[in-house]
């Protein structure tokens, strides 16, 4: 694998070296010089999951529907579908 060492001293690590690592965004790396020209990555810690956003159902007043199945869509079928998501 190779990466480019870029004009600001940025370089991108290869997905397959992630990948393998087990390196995702957000994760911290240590970074430790281990002789000329080899450097050493660590990761230090992985980010923790973000909380879940709590969500209001709001009764709208208007004629453009928030969501269109062609009827009429109600709240419990909305709350449903909002629990499908993590």
């Amino acid at each position: 694998m190779v990466a480019t060492v870029y004009n600001r001293g940025q370089m991108v690590i290869p997905a397959q070296a992630r990948k393998e690592a087990g390196i995702d965004t957000g994760d911290v790396l240590s970074v430790k010089v281990e002789g000329e020209g080899r450097l050493l990555f660590v990761r230090l810690t992985q980010p923790k999951p973000k909380a879940p956003v709590p969500v209001r159902v709001i009764q709208r007043k208007g004629r453009h529907p928030v969501g269109d199945i062609g009827r009429a869509i109600t709240r419990s079928e909305i709350k449903a579908a909002l629990a499908e998501f993590p």
